[in-house]
């Protein structure tokens, strides 16, 4: 009996967790293993501080303007880690790899941007995400924000 309700409230098998669960595995194993321009010190910092952020997201936007909904809506499980920890921090460190290339940089932030803004569209298809006022194409200027500013700048407090 307790061991069924601890497995309850970790929210395993949401609807639609799978996919959060193989993206999140497919991004964390490629960003720890394609670094390149990253040191591990820095991996470790930035999967902190991107984690951090993530979960600040999932905060505000989730809690305090109440605009989605993950999983169950009455608990925050292990597919909540994996959206919003895991995944961004995998993504941002990918991102940051490829930084490095001045070139190709605008066309690096928008295969980021799009990525992001993929996956986000379809885990509300898979059901995973209960939309309650926000739209996908919202997320599109965050993602370019993010990717164009922001990872750099931590990137770069970071190394300094």
């Amino acid at each position: 009996m307790y061991w069924n309700g601890v497995l309850e409230r970790l929210d395993l098998f949401a609807k639609g967790s799978w996919f959060i669960y193989l993206i999140g595995s497919i991004l964390l194993s490629l960003s720890i293993t394609t670094t390149k321009n990253i040191s591990r010190r820095e991996w470790l910092l930035l999967f902190g501080m991107i984690g951090f952020y993530g979960w600040m997201a999932n905060i505000i936007l989730f809690f305090i303007f109440d605009q989605m909904d993950s999983g169950d809506l009455s608990i925050g499980g292990i597919p909540d880690i994996f959206m919003f920890v895991i995944g961004p921090a995998a993504t941002a460190i990918l991102f940051l790899n490829q930084y490095n290339t001045p070139t190709k940089l605008i066309r690096v932030i928008i295969f980021f941007s799009m990525l992001s803004f993929l996956v986000e569209y379809i885990l509300g298809k898979l059901g995973f995400l209960k939309l309650k006022g926000w739209k996908p194409v919202y997320s599109i200027p965050f993602y370019l924000l993010l990717f164009g500013i922001v990872l750099p700048w931590t990137l770069k407090i970071i190394r300094k």
